[in-house]
């Protein structure tokens, strides 16, 4: 009888340790950058790729506008407090009212969004990986640009985003006559980590908290019956 009783004992410990080990692994292996601090984002370091980027493809390089970046800042807290990730705000603002409401009057203007809690590079590639966003970033058009950024918070499943927002424009001459010509919003892009924990993780924490629970009854009933 002793022996079978120790059975158990080896075959609960053996149970609770191999699943304190998946649950650790799990955890380790799944759990994304998301969970953690967000990247720090900079306006100058997305001003920067987003330059090169143009000198890259032969186009002149943006000059920042001080009035874009207040419009940019503007939009992005916007959404922050209203918690939304749009071109045109739940309460009917669009675009083209953070430009005027700054005091920039344009020939052409454009948006760019990416909600992410990436890096700068990660927000700028991911535009120029989008064809719509990519025609923003790189058109001749613009001669300016302005960027705002916010943290957002959780996005769908994602935590820790900040959303990024890059105003372009020509500015319209002051002697000039005319009505001004925003461009087509490029749409939105979300540049995240994946949720905290996908199916296969879930398979594997359950398998791993079973055989803890297996192992820990196993343990208690040696203990039990050590003592009767």
């Amino acid at each position: 009888m002793q022996y079978h009783y120790s059975n158990h004992h080896t075959l609960g410990h053996s149970l609770y340790t191999l699943g304190a080990f998946l649950l650790l692994f799990a955890v380790t292996l799944f759990t994304p950058l998301n969970l953690q601090a967000s990247y720090a984002i900079g306006a100058d370091t997305i001003i920067a790729l987003s330059n090169q980027a143009r000198q890259q493809n032969g186009v002149r390089e943006l000059s920042t506008n001080s009035q874009l970046m207040s419009a940019a800042q503007a939009k992005a807290e916007h959404m922050v407090q209203n918690q939304y990730f749009a071109h045109f705000a739940p309460d009917g603002k669009t675009p083209w009212d953070f430009f005027k409401e700054a005091g920039y009057s344009y020939k052409v203007a454009g948006e760019n969004l990416a909600i992410t809690n990436e890096d700068d590079a990660a927000v700028v590639k991911g535009w120029l990986n989008s064809p719509t966003h990519r025609e923003n970033l790189l058109s001749t058009q613009y001669n300016e640009l302005g960027i705002g950024i916010a943290r957002y918070g959780d996005y769908q499943g994602s935590k820790n985003t900040t959303v990024v927002v890059a105003l372009y424009g020509a500015a319209l001459p002051q002697l000039s006559v005319g009505e001004p010509q925003p461009t087509n919003p490029a749409g939105t892009i979300a540049v995240l980590q994946p949720a905290m924990f996908g199916t296969k993780a879930y398979a594997v924490i359950g398998v791993a908290i079973s055989l803890i629970i297996a192992g820990a009854l196993l343990e208690i009933r040696h203990i039990r019956r050590r003592n009767i």
